[in-house]
């Protein structure tokens, strides 16, 4: 079983936490409203699904576009 790029979970993790702090929420409101191990995903021992994604961008009225906007991945050389 292949693990997980490190570096793609990194990303992830500061995108969510990003988010959440752009809306002046705790980690808690989140896991409260969506279910989301969001402190596991921010401490990048979890990684999420997409639909755990998917579930957090609703959260924030954002698209799956706008939440990985931005992001270069695998990084250019």
């Amino acid at each position: 079983m292949q693990q997980t790029d490190p570096i793609l979970v990194a990303i992830i993790a500061e995108r969510m936490r990003e988010i959440r702090e752009a809306h002046n929420d705790t980690k808690e409101y989140v896991m409260h409203k969506t279910g989301l191990g969001i402190s596991d995903y921010e401490r990048k021992a979890k990684f999420p699904t997409l639909a755990s994604i998917a579930k957090f961008c609703k959260l924030y009225d954002i698209s799956l576009e706008d939440f990985f906007s931005g992001m270069t991945y695998p990084k250019e050389k």
